[in-house]
């Protein structure tokens, strides 16, 4: 008997063809992938479906210190993932970079977001200073950032958003604490001791959580 392959989620040569060197480029192909995405009926559902479904992205979904992400694509011919993002409400005062850049779309919820400036050579001793743009992210917005952006957000409970990672350019990121003047390298899932990545997954009862949160928000119907 032949067995036909599922249709992947998004066309891969989509994803391919989005620029991420050029940021006011990539702006309207993010905003017109993302308003596609959770306008469709199904595709989130879909997406949580394909999730419990592979073992492989159940196991990259996983728990961070202000956040619980689910990875619903993994495209790994152009490194480009579709995460959705839980914010667990925190105050956390942690400012960042990225390994990659990304595009964001907010479902439900808002957050401040604290955006201290580009840095092309950002490490530990770097001192950012105050933040250069202060603004709120609601419902229904996005935006693009660049991975040498340092932000970070103060979210209400249970913000939820979609996001579109853009191919890793470097290894590691820096985090700050800006109280104690802390600040440390992390580095990608690869990178990590197996225990420390099972210790933050989410698992499938989590996953399915999350997807009853979004049904609750309206953003699956």
């Amino acid at each position: 008997m032949t067995t036909t392959a599922p249709l992947p989620l998004i066309d891969p040569a989509r994803l391919a063809a989005l620029d991420w060197s050029d940021m006011p480029a990539l702006h309207r192909p993010m905003e017109e992938l993302l308003e596609e995405l959770v306008s469709h009926p199904t595709w989130l559902n879909d997406a949580f479906d394909h999730v419990l479904a592979t073992p492989e992205l159940l196991n990259q979904c996983e728990r961070l210190q202000e956040l619980d992400r689910v990875v619903l694509v993994n495209d790994k011919d152009s490194d480009v993932r579709v995460r959705l993002h839980v914010f667990t409400g925190s105050d956390f005062d942690r400012p960042h970079n990225h390994r990659w850049s990304f595009g964001s779309r907010i479902l439900h919820g808002s957050y401040q977001h604290h955006l201290f400036g580009d840095y092309e050579e950002l490490d530990t001793d770097t001192r950012i200073g105050s933040p250069a743009l202060v603004r709120d992210e609601v419902a229904g917005t996005g935006y693009v950032i660049r991975h040498t952006m340092v932000h970070t957000v103060s979210s209400e409970p249970n913000t939820t958003s979609l996001i579109v990672r853009g191919p890793s350019e470097k290894d590691r990121f820096v985090v700050m604490n800006r109280d104690s003047g802390e600040a440390w390298w992390q580095y990608g899932q690869k990178n990590e001791k197996p225990e420390d990545q099972a210790r933050r997954r989410l698992g499938a009862e989590r996953v399915e959580e999350i997807r009853q949160l979004l049904i609750s928000q309206g953003c699956i119907r």
